[in-house]
């Protein structure tokens, strides 16, 4: 995949769909977190299988459109580190669920 010229979010950064994608994926929408986004038909692979892949003045126009909501992050996480990320919520939510079960357990005992 393209690297972006620029992490800007500037529209003029972008002359690819790939680039597009990448800057997206970093979160310059502004509608999503940096996260690789894996997907079934990446941007512009519709355009490219119908032979028109977009060309760059598309490209610009979607990212002027797209682009400057928001700057994008230097990285992206992967899915790998989005699960570490969310393991310790997890172990404290089960440990929270766990306390709640024994608790009501024994005030069910309790005359």
């Amino acid at each position: 995949m393209a690297t972006p010229t620029r992490t800007s979010g500037e529209a003029g950064s972008v002359d690819n769909a790939d680039q597009l994608r990448e800057q997206i994926d970093r979160g310059g929408a502004g509608d999503k977190v940096a996260f690789s986004d894996p997907s079934a038909a990446p941007l512009g692979t519709d355009d490219e299988a119908a032979g028109h892949p977009p060309g760059p003045d598309e490209v610009r126009r979607a990212a002027t459109a797209e682009l400057p909501r928001d700057t994008p992050a230097a990285d992206k996480q992967t899915p790998a580190e989005r699960v570490r990320a969310s393991r310790g919520v997890w172990v404290v939510a089960v440990a929270v669920g766990v306390l709640i079960a024994i608790g009501t357990g024994v005030a069910a005992f309790l005359p």
